[in-house]
C-alpha cells in the first residue's frame, strides 16, 4: 500500500474513532440526565413518554431508585427549563439522613449484600415519607395520638357494627352527610349529626376511615376534613394510617363506637376552601381533573390538567413530599389550583395534599360543571352513571 493511500485510510480511522467516542459521551449524558430525574431514557418508540413518566411517578420503586443526593424538582427545573431552584417551588426538606442512607444503598447496590440492600430499601423508603412540620399539622402520625382528640371513624360501615374501630373512637359514616352522592346536606344539619355524635367546633378532632366503593385509601377522610375546615372547624387532622395500621403498630380496637354526649356544633361558614363555578371558568385558577386518565379523555373542563389522584397515595396513605414535589412541579405555587373529580370525594385526597404543600387550593364536583352547562335538565337528572363508585 502506498503512503497516499494510507493517508485517508488512518485519517478515517481517526475520525470514526472520534465520532464514535461524541456518541458515547453524549448517551453517557443523556443517561445521567435521565437518572437523575429518577428514570432511564429509551428512546426506541420514538423519545419521551409521558404516560410513562406518570406511570412512574406513581411507582414508589421508581422515586426510590435515585442517584445519592440527588434532588428531582431542582433537577429537573435545571435540566429541562432551565430553571433556578426557587421557580416552580420550593425543594422541600424531608430530612437531613437522606443522602447518607442513599449512599448506604448505593454501597450497598456495589458490594452486592442482599440483606444491607433491603435494609437500606426500607430505610429509604421512610425517608421518603418523612413528614414536614406543616404535614404532621394536618395528618397525625399513628405515635401521636393521644387523648387529647376525639377519633372520628368515617367509614361507610361505621356504625354498622362491622367497622374495627380504634378505641374510643365515635363513629359518623361520611355518607350520613349526603343529601345524594357528592351533594352535602345544609350547614346547619351537618353541625346536628356532629352536635349528636358529640363533637362541637372547639374539640380537636382526628379523623380516619376508608371507603370500600371508592377503592379504599383515606379519600373520604380527607373529604370530611374538607367539609369541617368548610365548617370554620380549626382544630382538625387526618389520621397517617388506618385502623388496620392502628392494629398493627400493637394499638388496641374494638368493634364498638364509643358515645359521647351531646353537644352544640355552631358552624362558622367559610368559601376559602370550596371553588364556584364562576372562580372556574374564569380563567384565573389552575384546574386540575384529578380523575383517572380515560375519565378525562372522554370529556373535561376545558383547560384542565390531568393529574390522577392516586398519584398522590402511597397505598393507603399521602405519600412523602418529595414526590408530591415531583407531580405538582407543573403547577405555579402563586396561583390558585381547583381540584375536581366527578363528586368530589377522591378529588379531597389531591386538594388535601396541596395544601399540605403550602399551595392555596379549592375543591370542585364535575357534578356541578355539567349541571351548570346544563341548566335546563329537569331537576334530580344530573349527569348519568355519577354514583357512589364514581366519586
Amino acid at each position: 500500500m502506498t503512503k497516499a493511500r494510507s493517508i485517508p485510510i488512518l485519517m478515517g480511522i481517526i475520525c470514526g474513532t472520534l465520532l464514535a467516542a461524541l456518541l458515547l459521551i453524549q448517551s453517557a449524558s443523556a443517561g445521567a440526565e435521565c437518572a437523575s430525574l429518577g428514570g432511564a431514557c429509551d428512546d426506541s418508540s420514538g423519545g419521551w413518554d409521558p404516560m410513562a413518566k406518570l406511570n412512574e411517578i406513581g411507582n414508589v420503586t421508581a422515586a426510590r431508585e435515585q442517584p445519592a443526593g440527588t434532588s428531582w424538582p431542582k433537577r429537573s427545573r435545571e435540566i429541562r427549563w432551565g430553571m433556578n431552584s426557587s421557580q416552580g417551588g420550593e425543594d422541600r426538606d424531608t430530612g437531613a439522613a437522606a443522602p447518607a442512607d442513599s449512599a448506604r444503598l448505593a454501597e450497598a447496590n456495589e458490594t452486592g449484600d442482599a440483606q444491607n440492600v433491603a435494609l437500606a430499601r426500607i430505610a429509604e423508603r421512610e425517608i421518603n415519607m418523612t413528614r414536614s412540620l406543616k404535614a404532621r399539622e394536618m395528618l397525625l402520625p399513628l405515635d401521636q395520638v393521644s387523648d387529647e382528640y376525639i377519633l372520628l371513624n368515617v367509614s361507610e360501615s361505621a356504625g354498622r357494627g362491622t367497622s374495627k374501630h380504634i378505641e374510643g373512637s365515635v363513629a359518623i359514616p361520611y355518607t350520613e352527610f349526603f343529601v345524594q352522592p357528592g351533594v352535602l346536606k345544609p350547614a346547619d344539619q351537618i353541625a346536628g349529626i356532629l352536635g349528636r355524635a358529640g363533637i362541637s367546633k372547639e374539640d380537636s378532632v382526628l379523623i380516619y376511615g376508608e371507603c370500600l366503593p371508592c377503592g379504599g385509601g383515606p379519600s373520604v377522610a380527607t373529604y370530611v376534613y374538607w367539609m369541617m375546615k368548610g365548617l370554620g372547624h380549626e382544630n382538625v387532622t387526618v389520621l397517617d394510617g388506618t385502623a388496620e395500621d392502628w392494629a398493627a403498630a400493637g394499638g388496641a380496637t374494638s368493634e364498638i363506637a364509643a358515645v359521647l354526649p351531646e353537644v352544640d356544633y355552631m358552624p362558622q361558614e367559610t368559601s376559602n376552601y370550596t371553588a364556584t363555578y364562576d372562580l372556574v371558568r374564569s380563567g384565573q385558577a389552575q384546574i386540575i381533573d384529578a380523575r383517572s386518565l380515560p375519565e378525562y379523555l372522554m370529556g373535561s373542563i376545558p383547560g384542565s390538567i390531568s393529574l390522577p389522584y392516586e398519584g398522590a397515595l402511597n397505598g393507603n396513605r399521602i405519600t412523602g413530599e418529595e414526590r408530591l414535589d415531583m407531580i405538582f412541579m407543573v403547577l405555579r405555587e402563586d396561583q390558585p389550583v381547583v381540584v375536581f373529580t366527578n363528586t368530589g370525594i377522591k378529588g379531597s385526597v389531591l386538594w388535601f395534599a396541596l395544601e399540605m404543600m403550602g399551595y392555596d387550593a379549592r375543591l370542585y364536583s364535575y357534578l356541578d360543571w355539567i349541571t351548570e352547562q346544563a341548566p335546563d335538565l329537569p331537576e334530580g337528572e344530573g349527569p348519568r352513571g355519577l354514583n357512589e363508585t364514581a366519586l
